[in-house]
């Protein structure tokens, strides 16, 4: 309605609006969610009345766009702010870059940022260099990065202990360790801006990823020489580390300092000494672990829920895993993943408990977690192997509507299981349906009666396919070995 007097005001009465009432309706449309209203009335009120914003004017309708997503249209105006006259604050654009950058829009923010500092739109701060130089980390352009630091100095601007961070960090990530290091030592060496925990932390981190633990440890007790003090984050990614590196006398030497130093575990810190038991074997010594997590109020999560079940999966200890999953489906606060149910679906098929199987199925649906290709290969092999062929064929008809495409591997496996139980109808309707677009991964490997292939050669080969250990999307590969 302000919209229209306003328009009627200005067209049958011949009184033009004054800036302040535009601005007033822009905001009014603003508030009420109406940008691209507002967005034509400034126009008009630019091009048509001659009004220029303000600063604070145009910071307002800028933030307002970028909120509700309208990350163009802000720029935009942000992008004219020397032709009104306009002076803004280093702080909306800084804004609006991490906007886009939070959009997985890295390369349009640079654009943005080259495109303003060299229009001299407005003077970039360190906040600014930070902003971009996360995003382009982000993405892995390190390069990028190294360039945007080089020239802080063009702009008066010196990379303080947050760029340095997130370069180091940043290199890290993108297995730059070295590099990342001797940034690091730079820092020592220079004594300008100083490192801190983060900036150990990262390199800690990256050189434990790699699997360098002696290089890892080597920058702990340079940090700890320096007086920087460890935190929690520095002791878990060196726990993981040896964790992963089987190394577990050290991981618990580690742990042990850490109580020491009075830095109280988290379930992340539980959760990779269990981890790494488990890599080890030692499943009585992850379950001590498991037990010591209540001396200090700590509930385990989804991933430590997950390890121990996979483990026992992998001893096919089926009574233990079903006590754990069972445990955390109690837990409200956890959503069930069908990468925790897989495996234990897998131990009760190959050990013939198909029924139980199929109730676990059951659970997982009731829940709202759906199956995947690995949860229907699994039961569609486990059936087979019990002789049960009309719940394996009704399965793999689950599988193929509920769009998990069958590879040729899990297709060739079912229709030998078919032949030998002498239901060559079946295996001509199953092969239609495999090669009639809803399974687009099989083809026919060969010309030959089927009947005649290898069935020890198709499951070695679906074991090289889809067993990983540790991997939660794994299949067993004693589920292929069909007793036929």
């Amino acid at each position: 309605h302000l919209f229209s007097a306003l328009h009627s005001a200005h067209s049958q009465l011949a009184i033009p609006p004054s800036a302040h009432s535009y601005r007033y309706v822009i905001s009014l449309m603003c508030q009420s969610g109406r940008h691209t209203d507002a967005l034509q009335l400034f126009d008009q009120m630019t091009d048509q009345s001659g009004y220029f914003p303000n600063a604070r004017f145009l910071s307002f309708l800028s933030g307002s766009c970028a909120t509700a997503g309208l990350l163009d249209a802000a720029a935009a105006l942000l992008s004219k702010a020397s032709q009104f006259g306009c002076s803004i604050e280093a702080y909306a654009y800084n804004k609006l870059m991490g906007l886009f950058i939070g959009r997985g829009r890295v390369q349009d923010a640079v654009a943005l940022f080259e495109g303003w500092i060299q229009g001299r739109v407005y003077s970039p701060d360190v906040w600014s260099f930070n902003v971009v130089i996360k995003g382009v980390c982000k993405v892995g352009d390190v390069q990028k990065a190294l360039e945007l630091v080089e020239r802080m100095d063009e702009f008066g601007c010196s990379p303080d202990t947050v760029t340095h961070n997130i370069l180091v960090n940043g290199l890290c990530r993108a297995k730059e360790v070295s590099k990342g290091r001797e940034v690091l030592r730079r820092l020592q060496r220079d004594g300008v801006c100083m490192p801190n925990v983060v900036t150990y932390t990262s390199v800690i981190s990256g050189y434990c990823k790699t699997g360098r633990m002696e290089d890892a440890m080597a920058v702990y007790d340079d940090m700890v020489a320096c007086g920087t003090s460890p935190n929690l984050v520095t002791y878990n990614v060196l726990i993981n580390g040896y964790g992963k590196a089987g190394n577990m006398g050290s991981a618990v030497a580690v742990y042990q300092q850490m109580i020491l130093r009075r830095c109280l575990p988290d379930v992340v810190t539980f959760s990779s000494l269990i981890d790494g038991y488990c890599r080890c074997g030692q499943l009585d010594d992850a379950m001590k672990i498991w037990a010591e997590m209540s001396q200090y109020h700590i509930q385990p999560n989804a991933h430590t829920f997950c390890i121990i079940i996979h483990t026992f999966c992998k001893q096919n200890r089926s009574g233990e895993a079903l006590h754990f999953l069972k445990k955390m489906n109690m837990r409200t606060d956890i959503a069930p993943q069908v990468f925790i149910y897989n495996p234990v679906i897998d131990v009760l098929c190959k050990g013939g408990k198909v029924d139980e199987a199929n109730m676990i199925l059951m659970e997982m649906e009731e829940k709202g977690c759906r199956p995947d290709k690995y949860t229907y290969t699994i039961l569609i092999i486990g059936h087979c192997m019990k002789g049960r062929i009309a719940e394996a064929i009704t399965f793999f008809h689950k599988m193929v509507e509920t769009g998990c495409s069958p590879d040729s591997i899990v297709v060739n496996s079912f229709i030998s299981c078919l032949l030998k139980s002498g239901m060559p109808g079946e295996v001509d309707h199953i092969m239609r349906i495999a090669a009639g677009g809803a399974s687009s991964s099989w083809k026919d490997p060969s010309p030959a009666p089927l009947f005649f292939q290898c069935n020890q050669l198709l499951c070695s080969s679906y074991l090289q396919k889809i067993h990983r250990p540790r991997n939660p999307n794994y299949c067993s590969a004693s589920l292929v070995q069909c007793e036929f």
